[in-house]
């Protein structure tokens, strides 16, 4: 990869959690906006599942940045409500993991944007 090419993905990557923080929050990581992704292109996947589309995180981080993604976060404070567990009907063991409305409008508003700036 070029010198030139590298520095597009970089300032795409910076622009793209630029404009997650600004209308969520700062603690918004680059792995928490990765997990945001697979999840809207692979809803209602158990964390197991999802593990294999996010080759760099771990069963224990993903299960941490899902709560910080959640309703109420591993601190129990209010969180951004961006993603949902549900219980499985078939596996009442296996929590499946869902957008939120407001999970799923944000996903849009920052692919919009993200594709705009590009």
């Amino acid at each position: 990869m070029s010198n030139e090419a590298m520095t597009t993905e970089m300032t795409q990557l910076e622009n793209a959690l630029r404009f997650a923080r600004s209308k969520l929050s700062a603690d918004i990581t680059a792995q928490r906006l990765l997990i945001l992704i697979g999840v809207y292109f692979h809803e209602g996947l158990s964390q197991r599942e999802l593990l294999k589309f996010l080759d760099s995180t771990s069963i224990t981080a993903l299960s941490r940045n899902i709560a910080d993604l959640s309703a109420l976060t591993t601190r129990k404070n209010p969180g951004p409500g961006l993603l949902e567990l549900r219980t499985d009907p078939m596996n009442l063991r296996v929590k499946k993991i869902y957008l939120t409305p407001k999970g799923r409008r944000f996903m849009k508003q920052w692919f919009a944007a993200t594709t705009a700036a590009s």
